[in-house]
C-alpha cells in the first residue's frame, strides 16, 4: 500500500487514496477478527516508513485529522471510570516513574548507538516525554480484549494528562538548551 500512495497524481497523495486504504485495512481487520485500531495504526506506520517516492505521504489528511483525533480522545475519556483514578496512586506513580526512566535511558542509549553528540544524548530522552494517541489506543484495545484489566485505561489516561502537561514544555526547554529553536522551518516538496 505504501507503494500505491501518490500514484493517481504523481507525488501527491490524495484523500481518496487515504480513505480507501483505511477502509481496506478495516475490512481486512474485520475479516480476520483483528482490532481495527491496531490494524489502522500498523497501516500508518508501514506507509510512513515505506512510501519513499514522496516526502509526506499523509499530506492529504492533515487538514481533516483534527475531528477524528477529537473523536478518538472523546471515546477514550468516555470509557474512563473516574472513580478508579484515586485508587491507582502507587501503580500510577510507578508507571509514570518507569516511563520517565525508560525514556531517559532509551534516548541516551539510542543516541549512543547512533553516534550522536554527548549533549544530544543527554537531552533526547526528555524530548520523548509527550504521550497521547498510541498509548491510549493500546489501552483501549487492552481493556476491550481483557476486561479484567479495567484499571489500565484510567491509568494510561491519567498518565497521558500528566505527560501532555509536562512533556511539550520540557521538549521546548531541551530544544532551547541545545540551540535548536529559532532555526526556521523549510517544508520539503513532494517528489
Amino acid at each position: 500500500m505504501a507503494w500505491l500512495t501518490g500514484r493517481l497524481r504523481p507525488g501527491e497523495p490524495m484523500l481518496l487514496e487515504s480513505a480507501g486504504f483505511v477502509f481496506v485495512a478495516a475490512g481486512l481487520a474485520s475479516w480476520f477478527g483483528l482490532s481495527y485500531l491496531l490494524t489502522c495504526m500498523t497501516l500508518g506506520i508501514v506507509v510512513a516508513n515505506r512510501a519513499r517516492h514522496h516526502v509526506r505521504p499523509f499530506r492529504s489528511i492533515e487538514g481533516i485529522s483534527e475531528p477524528f483525533l477529537a473523536l478518538f480522545f472523546f471515546m477514550a475519556g468516555y470509557q474512563l471510570d473516574w472513580l478508579a483514578l484515586p485508587t491507582l496512586g502507587a501503580l500510577g506513580l510507578a508507571y509514570v516513574l518507569a516511563r520517565i526512566g525508560g525514556r531517559l535511558a532509551g534516548g541516551y542509549l539510542g543516541g549512543l548507538l547512533a553516534g550522536s553528540a554527548p549533549e544530544t544524548r543527554q537531552r533526547i530522552g526528555a524530548c520523548l516525554m509527550p504521550q497521547a494517541g498510541v498509548a491510549l489506543g493500546l489501552a483501549l484495545v487492552a481493556t476491550e480484549r481483557l476486561p479484567e484489566l479495567g484499571y489500565i485505561l484510567p491509568l494510561v489516561i491519567g498518565a497521558t494528562v500528566v505527560f501532555e502537561l509536562i512533556g511539550p514544555p520540557m521538549t521546548l526547554l531541551q530544544l532551547r538548551k541545545a540551540g535548536e529553536t529559532g532555526q526556521g522551518y523549510q517544508e520539503e516538496p513532494d517528489e
